[in-house]
C-alpha cells in the first residue's frame, strides 16, 4: 500500500528540515532536498538517473535494493523505512516503498564517479535476496488473486 507523501520533508539522520537546491546534470536542473546541517541529499525516485546519467544505477536502486529493511532510518518523503544498501563501494539508503535514495555528504559524486559496469553485478548474497524477495512478491499476488476470485464467486 503507498504511503502518504510528507508535506515538509526532514533529514533522516539528524531531522533538521530539508531546503530545496539546484543541481546541474549534464541534462537538466534538478531540484533535490538537502540537509543544511549534515549536507546529505535526498533524491526522488529516477533523479539519481537524471543526476549521474547512470541508468544501471537507477535501476540497481529502484528495483534491486530497497527489498528489506536493515536501517534505523525513515525516508523524508513517505516515511516508509529505508533499506541500507551498498551500490559499488557507496553505502545508499533506499526507501522500500517510494524508492527515493538518501546519500550523505559526497555520495552522490562518489557514484557519478564509479563505471557503470559495477552496478550490475551482484554477490551471491544479494542474488539470493532477490530472488526471495521475487518469490514473496508473486506468492503475495497468488493470494490476491485467490482473495478476490473467493469474492466474486460469493456474488
Amino acid at each position: 500500500m503507498a504511503r502518504k507523501i510528507r508535506d515538509a520533508r526532514e533529514c533522516p539522520k539528524d531531522w533538521s528540515p530539508l531546503r530545496k537546491e539546484s543541481r546541474q546534470s549534464h541534462l537538466q536542473t534538478v531540484e533535490v532536498d538537502v540537509c543544511p546541517t549534515c549536507q546529505g541529499i535526498f533524491l526522488d525516485k529516477k533523479e539519481i538517473r537524471t543526476l549521474t546519467g547512470s541508468s544501471s544505477l537507477n535501476k540497481l536502486l529502484t528495483k534491486y535494493l530497497g527489498l528489506d529493511s536493515d536501517s534505523q532510518l525513515v525516508c523524508p518523503n513517505c516515511g516508509g523505512l529505508m533499506d541500507g544498501e551498498d551500490a559499488g563501494d557507496v553505502r545508499v539508503d533506499v526507501c522500500l516503498d517510494c524508492k527515493g535514495v538518501w546519500l550523505d555528504a559526497g555520495e552522490l559524486e562518489r557514484l557519478g564517479a564509479i563505471d557503470d559496469a559495477e552496478f550490475r553485478e551482484f554477490t551471491p548474497d544479494k542474488i539470493e535476496e532477490i530472488l526471495k524477495a521475487k518469490e514473496i512478491k508473486h506468492e503475495e499476488r497468488r493470494k490476491a488473486i485467490r482473495t478476490l476470485f473467493r469474492g466474486l464467486r460469493r456474488l
